[in-house]
């Protein structure tokens, strides 16, 4: 069995490619699906201040553990596990060019599609399942930035042994 923090940490993992693109082309407007930032969520979209705040890490994706769901199978469980991605990037021009990229920035779209190729029916542990995503919803546009979350779900299976 994983905790929820050893699955988070592989999904960090498992985008850091997105995370080197940027290291290594800061500035190369050919490289659009580079982000600067990959890390856990602590409240950088709270609110608009917390944003103001955190816009020096974008473009950035940010992982929070949204809950789990079990199937019983007698003895044994089926913990289906969320994650949520919240993809924010940041353009002073517009929030246009903040959800579909520009010279400075790979926006929020190019990144999505990163993260699903990267994620989409991967596994981060060999037994456990193959990742799925279950929706990109946008989640907030105001003053040039631009942020959408992408839930992903994940399964392991629990024993658990009774009196």
């Amino acid at each position: 069995m994983y905790t929820i923090e050893e699955i988070e940490d592989g999904i960090i993992t498992k985008l850091a490619p997105l995370q080197t693109l940027y290291e290594q082309h800061i500035g190369d407007p050919a490289v659009y699906s580079s982000v600067r930032t990959i890390k856990s969520y602590q409240g950088e979209l709270d609110d608009e201040e917390s944003i103001a705040r955190a816009i020096r890490l974008f473009p950035a994706i940010l992982v929070m553990y949204f809950g789990s769901e079990y199937e019983e199978h007698g003895s044994r469980k089926i913990e289906k596990l969320t994650f949520g991605l919240f993809i924010c990037d940041k353009s002073l021009r517009s929030e246009q060019e903040a959800r579909r990229g520009g010279t400075e920035n790979p926006g929020t779209y190019a990144v999505l599609n990163g993260i699903r190729d990267l994620l989409y029916g991967s596994r981060l542990f060999k037994d456990i399942s193959p990742i799925s995503l279950l929706r990109e919803l946008p989640v907030w546009f105001n003053r040039g930035v631009s942020v959408y979350s992408a839930e992903y779900e994940t399964a392991q299976a629990l024993l658990y042994v009774g009196d």
